[in-house]
């Protein structure tokens, strides 16, 4: 992965989001690769604690009230998997997985960021849902919006196989208008004069946008599946307020505080907490695209 800090930042400031190709190397891409399939070829395998956090294709269906699905061709198709760092370890290493958090230290401007959670979105060929336009930020409760998604692509994103379509820019809405409702945006409301965007990348790229990122993602027409690692991250002085805790939730894999850096340790193991990047010290994202 090249070092781009700048342009990063620029980006994201800009659109909202950005991408940075070959963020995963091949021993990770191909690790992630293994364990995601571990868990959705066969769900009804796993111990009933881990089946717990496996949605079916045909379970969100029903509970989305899509009547009109065929749920046999549905079959045992997975949909989501939450708690991925609970799965295996491959997963929960990702969390101090340093290329990542390069990326994350450079948007946040800050050594101080931590961890929420991480989760699968699996779109199996021919069984994925519909269209939904949406904004992350209406699912997230904290103290503050300074959050941000990272989507790490375990295979190409491509028209075909729904990849994320997102409207640069719509992330400049100001936080307090960003409605519970955002969740599920109708196509007759969506702001006018931006323009659609379908970001196509290659496996092992990052996708990260803002949490206030208009975006949503097709039906996988392809043959194949497509199947991406998500996980939010929080800035500094950004802490929950809702109920739910999530696996390792909390973590902050690049802090300078001693403290910190024990927590990550007695986590994750033995391995160091990771350097400061030299040029983390900017001005904050959420400042450089107008929204401080």
């Amino acid at each position: 992965m090249r070092s781009e800090p700048e342009r990063w930042r620029a980006d994201y400031a800009r659109d909202g989001y950005l991408v940075v190709e070959d963020c995963l190397d091949k021993e990770t891409l191909t690790a992630l690769r293994a364990g995601v399939a571990r868990i959705v070829d066969d769900p009804d395998s796993l111990p009933a604690h881990l089946r717990a956090h496996v949605q079916l294709e045909r379970e969100y269906a029903r509970s989305d009230g899509a009547e009109d699905r065929d749920f046999t061709r549905l079959g045992r198709a997975v949909r989501l998997v939450m708690e991925l760092p609970e799965f295996e370890p491959v997963f929960a290493e990702l969390i101090r997985y340093q290329p990542l958090l390069d990326v994350l230290q450079a948007l946040f401007a800050s050594t101080e960021f931590h961890f929420h959670n991480y989760k699968c979105v699996n779109k199996a060929p021919g069984a994925s849902g519909a269209f939904v336009w949406h904004r992350d930020l209406p699912y997230l409760y904290h103290s503050t919006p300074n959050l941000l998604t990272a989507m790490l692509c375990l295979d190409d994103m491509t028209e075909d196989n729904g990849a994320t379509v997102v409207l640069p820019g719509s992330h400049l809405l100001a936080d307090e208008n960003v409605a519970v409702g955002d969740q599920d945006i109708r196509e007759e409301d969506l702001p006018a004069d931006l323009e659609r965007r379908t970001v196509a990348c290659p496996a092992g790229s990052a996708v990260i946008f803002h949490v206030n990122l208009l975006h949503g993602g097709g039906a996988n027409t392809s043959t194949a599946p497509r199947r991406n690692v998500i996980g939010i991250w929080a800035g500094p002085d950004t802490y929950p307020t809702g109920a739910a805790r999530y696996a390792y939730q909390g973590l902050y894999p690049r802090s300078q505080d001693p403290a910190r850096q024990r927590q990550l340790r007695m986590a994750l193991g033995d391995a160091a907490a990771a350097p400061a990047a030299a040029d983390a010290e900017v001005s904050s994202p959420r400042a450089a695209a107008g929204m401080g």
